[in-house]
C-alpha cells in the first residue's frame, strides 16, 4: 500500500462540554475540558495513522507548547513527521471549542496566523493518495506536480477562490453543504431530489470528475457507479447518514475524510468507502473532541456488519 499525503490545517483544540449555548454577559464556571489534535489535515492524517494507512502530514506548526503537544501526538500515532514544517516564526493554531450537551453544536473559536505562503519542496515519496484541505493552494499545487500519479482529494469546506482553484485540479472533490450552496447559491433540501441533482451536477462540473456533497447529520448525495449495488448506477443518490445521539460534532467531517482517504488507499469500492466514511463520522460525534474521537477501525467494522448499514 502507497502512502498519503495530507496537506493543511493542524490545530491544537481545547473543547469545553456546556449544558447550553454560549450566551452573552454570562460568567461560567467550567470544570472539564478535553485537549487533543484538530484541523482537517491533521485529523485525517491521524486517523490513517491509526488504522495502518503510512501517512505524511505538511503543515504548519511553531516551536511553542502547542506544537510541541502535536508533535508528541504524531509521533503516538505513527504519522511520518519529515514533511511538517516546524519554525521559529510560526505560531501553532488553536482552538477554543464549546459543545452544547444537549445536541453536539459547537461554537469555535480558531486563532491562527496566516504566513506568507512559499513553494517549498516536497520529499522523494511514493505517494498513492493526496487529501488537501484547500486551506494552502500553493502547496497543494505542487503536491499535485511533485506526485502526478497520486490520486488528489479535496476537502472542500468553504466557499472560496483559492479552495474552487484547487478543486479544479482534483480526482475527488468532496464538498460540504456549505461549499456546495456558496458556489450555487442554492439551498440543499434532501426533500427535493430534483433541487440536489441540479446542485450536485453543478458541483461535480467543477472538476469533471468524482463528487461527493456531504450534508451533516442528513448523509450525503454522491453518483452511484453503473456497477451501484444500490441498483440506481449512473444516478445521483441520497445517502442517509447512519444514526447517532450526538455529543459533540467537531471533527466529523475530518474523520470522514481521513476515512475516505483510507478507503482509496486500500482500493476499496466507492460506495463501500462512503459507507466506511459515513460510519467512522458517525461514531466519532459520541465522544469529545476531534481527534479524540477518531474510532478504532474494528469498531467501524463491527458497526457496519451489526447494522447491514450500507454495502460491507
Amino acid at each position: 500500500m502507497k502512502p498519503v499525503l495530507m496537506i493543511g490545517l493542524s490545530t491544537y483544540d481545547i473543547t469545553v462540554p456546556m449544558d447550553g449555548p454560549l450566551v452573552e454577559n454570562q460568567k461560567y464556571h467550567l470544570r472539564v475540558s478535553t485537549r487533543g489534535g484538530g484541523g482537517p489535515a491533521f485529523n485525517a492524517a491521524y486517523l490513517c495513522a491509526k488504522w495502518g494507512v503510512p501517512a505524511y502530514l505538511r503543515t504548519r506548526i511553531g516551536c511553542d507548547e502547542f506544537g510541541e503537544a502535536m508533535r508528541t501526538l504524531m509521533k503516538r500515532a505513527g504519522i511520518f513527521e519529515e514533511e511538517v514544517l516546524q519554525r521559529r516564526e510560526f505560531h501553532t493554531p488553536y482552538s477554543y471549542i464549546f459543545t452544547n450537551n444537549f445536541n453536539g453544536n459547537r461554537t469555535v473559536m480558531n486563532f491562527r496566523d496566516d504566513p506568507e505562503t512559499r513553494h517549498l519542496p516536497f520529499g522523494d515519496h511514493d505517494i498513492g493518495v493526496i487529501l488537501t484541505d484547500g486551506h494552502e493552494k500553493t502547496m497543494s499545487l505542487d503536491a499535485f506536480e511533485k506526485y502526478p500519479r497520486a490520486l488528489r482529494v479535496l476537502d472542500a469546506g468553504n466557499f472560496r477562490d483559492y479552495t474552487l482553484e484547487v478543486a479544479r485540479e482534483v480526482d475527488y472533490l468532496v464538498s460540504s453543504q456549505v461549499f456546495a450552496e456558496g458556489y450555487t447559491g442554492r439551498k440543499i433540501d434532501v426533500g427535493d431530489p430534483k433541487g440536489c441533482a441540479e446542485i450536485f451536477e453543478s458541483v461535480e462540473a467543477i472538476n469533471g470528475k468524482t463528487a461527493v456533497i456531504t450534508l451533516g447529520g442528513e448523509g450525503l448525495l454522491y453518483r452511484a457507479p453503473e456497477n451501484s449495488l444500490s441498483g440506481h448506477g449512473g444516478e445521483v443518490c441520497h445517502m442517509p447518514a447512519y444514526p447517532a445521539e450526538a455529543v459533540d460534532t467537531t471533527g466529523a467531517g475530518d474523520i470522514f475524510h481521513g476515512a475516505f482517504v483510507c478507503g482509496l488507499a486500500e482500493g476499496m469500492e466507492f460506495e463501500q468507502i462512503l459507507c466506511l466514511a459515513q460510519m467512522a463520522a458517525s461514531i466519532s460525534v459520541r465522544y469529545e473532541g476531534s481527534q479524540t474521537s477518531v474510532p478504532e477501525r474494528s469498531a467501524v467494522e463491527k458497526e457496519l456488519k451489526s447494522t447491514g448499514f450500507g454495502y460491507l
